[in-house]
């Protein structure tokens, strides 16, 4: 049965048919933390559903569905893509996220700042720094997976942070710390995009590049998920917690679950939910 469910033609988001290829799926299960029992149960589930042309976003919903009955916080790794979406639909939630993990690296950190440049002043999303390093980020919050940091983006990003720099040498050329200009994105870039950066030597981050230290990357490795990752709170509830400036699960207690409305009888099942995901996962040696 396995190998005739092998030779079933799934439909990619792009249109491309392909076959279905169960080892995607334990990949990813594994690098969210699931053990054998768990994936084992996941892809009888998955075959059950499997159709000639199933779309892999049919696929995707079938497999989250089967692990929030099993484990919440699995399903909320799994779902970590669209949980950064969910930071939107306004850039800021993003840029207090994307500060929050360099805090997390040991940077002090800023955010929506005006910095003067050599030639203008400019308004910068996230200053993270330390006794070394000064790191200016603008990020680009897209709302669709379709979107993408094209070259242009690469080329204003630059242009802005050359003329900081610039200040910057200026006015403290007795201070040994590095400079660098980020442009940080939740999808992710274009070919020309990270060629021209490369080259210009603006530093880089998307979903997945650069390899190993990307979005994705940064947050398993720190284990610092988004509110929006917890499957127990309702849209309207993470809302909330985003106008609060609370972007992070492990910001939650019961105190600021209560004033959210949300009853008794929930709040030790959302924080359990989230200190699970607030664990970190070893690394797997699956490949």
């Amino acid at each position: 049965m396995k190998n005739a469910l092998s030779q079933i033609m799934v439909t990619k988001s792009d249109g491309r048919i392909v076959p279905f290829d169960p080892n995607k799926i334990i990949k990813v299960l594994h690098k969210v933390g699931a053990d054998e029992q768990a994936i084992s149960l996941v892809l009888q589930q998955t075959y059950k559903v499997l159709y000639e042309g199933i779309s892999t976003k049919k696929i995707y919903e079938s497999v989250f569905e089967n692990l929030k009955r099993m484990d919440k916080s699995l399903a909320g790794r799994y779902n970590l893509k669209k949980a950064i979406f969910a930071l939107g639909p306004s850039g800021f939630p993003f840029e207090k996220y994307v500060g929050s993990l360099f805090i997390a690296e040991g940077y002090t950190v800023k955010t929506g700042i005006t910095v003067s440049g050599k030639c203008v002043d400019h308004e910068v999303d996230v200053v993270a720094e330390n006794t070394l390093e000064l790191n200016m980020m603008e990020c680009k919050f897209h709302s669709s997976q379709k979107s993408y940091c094209s070259v242009q983006h690469s080329l204003y990003v630059r242009a802005r942070f050359w003329d900081i720099e610039r200040k910057f040498e200026q006015d403290a050329a007795s201070l040994p710390r590095k400079f660098s200009g980020w442009l940080v994105t939740n999808t992710r870039f274009s070919t020309d995009a990270t060629t021209y950066g490369t080259c210009s030597d603006l530093k880089m981050m998307s979903w997945d590049f650069p390899l190993n230290s990307s979005l994705k990357d940064r947050i398993d490795k720190l284990g610092l998920h988004p509110v929006t990752s917890i499957v127990s709170l309702s849209q309207r509830e993470t809302r909330k917690l985003l106008a609060m400036n609370i972007v992070l699960c492990q910001s939650l207690n019961a105190e600021i679950l209560g004033n959210l409305g949300i009853s008794e009888g929930r709040i030790p099942d959302i924080i359990r939910e989230s200190a699970s995901l607030c664990r970190r996962i070893k690394k797997s040696n699956i490949d």
